[in-house]
């Protein structure tokens, strides 16, 4: 009796064994006409980019059919620019109207759901949010991550930490306060913790020779418990002085950086600051300028930003300043972020690098550079894809035609 229990048991084992030998492996074979490897460098001709199991396996010239002991799939953009997806770094995903203060926790979910499929259908399938409204965000990112909802990965900052409660940030008035804030953000799950160390854009105290909001020891609370816990720091920052401040301590990245000067670039290179400008808002600064009823007060103030902010950015660009690309955008603009690329353009950087600051330097600022932001084997399979070459105009982001993310396709 035993050895036929055996003898059924080794037969069960066998056939399944069997049955699983004979499952074939999923392989996705895409046709790339023109392929941009690497942001920052040269494109190639007739590449075949294998994918299996969400990562890039191999990269070959040529364009190949595949094994014949696979279950292959052909995606044919013989006719298309192809290169790494794009990263948008600093965003805020479950916000609409900021205007409307009797947005609530269903509003802001609502908005993340649909923000998420603008993104990822511009070709961003990876971004940092960078002040949530409230814990909103952490389900709309449970929902992309089981596959309910159609999106981008997002990198969440938690709600920013601010002098007070005031416009949904969290409180930090002294040092104890500070501490406590932090210790929640954490807890909560940001992965980023996001300081604003000056008003405001459209506040005039957020001019060039404002002040910093935070006293040193309070900023260096934050920092300090951020470091405990291997939590990087972001910094809005519009100042002179504040930029300034917010580099003694260590930081991560310093965002938006309207009116930094030169000794806070060297600092920045020096210490390899990552610099996000967001440039994306100049075009609604500049309609608030030049709004007849605009107060003529205020609309020197927005054109002042217009005019110093592209300055600022090349600027930091010819010294060497690590750029990363961030929209601050949210429901108003989402599906957009192509913008920002083409501001750096403006702006006077050559399309490759504002192409690289898009995907390699973004992915090297997030710690994602072994895993994301260019076409390589081993990478996950980011892929997107669009008509004419956007090293020559980069206008052609504005209308990606295929995106991939994690090895599946959405847009095609």
């Amino acid at each position: 009796m035993k050895f036929i229990l055996y003898a059924a048991l080794i037969s069960l084992f066998s056939f399944t064994a069997v049955a699983q030998e004979e499952v074939p492996r999923e392989i996705t074979i895409i046709h790339a006409g023109t392929l941009l490897p690497v942001a920052g460098g040269e494109t190639l001709s007739e590449q075949s980019i294998i994918v299996e199991d969400g990562k890039i396996t191999d990269v070959v010239p040529s364009y190949i059919s595949g094994d014949m002991d696979a279950d292959v799939t052909i995606v044919d953009l013989k006719d298309k620019f192809v290169m790494a997806a794009m990263m948008d770094v600093h965003i805020h995903m479950a916000e609409g109207d900021l205007n409307n203060p009797s947005a609530n926790a269903a509003d802001h979910a609502l908005m993340g759901v649909i923000n998420s499929r603008k993104v990822l259908m511009a070709g961003f399938t990876t971004v940092r949010d960078l002040g949530a409204r409230d814990d909103t965000l952490y389900k709309i990112i449970e929902g992309i991550d089981k596959g309910d909802i159609m999106g981008p990965r997002i990198i969440p900052g938690g709600i920013i930490i601010g002098v007070g409660n005031r416009d949904n940030g969290r409180e930090c008035n002294g040092v104890e306060s500070c501490r406590k804030t932090t210790r929640d953000m954490i807890t909560e799950g940001a992965k980023w913790i996001k300081i604003r160390s000056s008003c405001r854009g459209g506040q005039l105290c957020s001019n060039e020779d404002g002040a910093p909001i935070f006293f040193d020891d309070e900023f260096k609370t934050i920092t300090d418990v951020a470091r405990k816990y291997e939590i990087p720091v972001a910094v809005h920052s519009h100042p002179r002085d504040s930029a300034l401040q917010a580099l003694k301590f260590g930081i991560t990245s310093l965002e938006h950086g309207t009116f930094m000067n030169e000794e806070a670039m060297d600092i920045m290179v020096r210490d390899g600051v990552y610099y996000v400008p967001t440039m994306s808002n100049l075009d609604e600064t500049e309609r608030a300028a030049t709004n007849p009823d605009t107060d003529p007060i205020y609309a020197e103030h927005n054109m002042k930003f217009v005019t110093r902010h592209p300055e600022t950015v090349i600027k930091a660009y010819e010294k060497g300043v690590k750029i990363a690309t961030g929209t601050d955008g949210d429901g108003r603009n989402a599906g957009t972020n192509y913008r920002e690329v083409e501001y750096f353009v403006r702006s006077g950087i050559p399309n490759n690098d504002a192409l690289k600051m898009a995907t390699v330097n973004s992915a090297e600022l997030l710690g994602f550079s072994d895993t994301l932001g260019s076409v390589e084997a081993g990478k996950i399979a980011d892929i997107i894809a669009m008509d004419g070459n956007p090293l020559e105009t980069i206008e052609v982001i504005e209308n990606v035609t295929f995106v991939m993310k994690d090895g599946k396709v959405y847009k095609d």
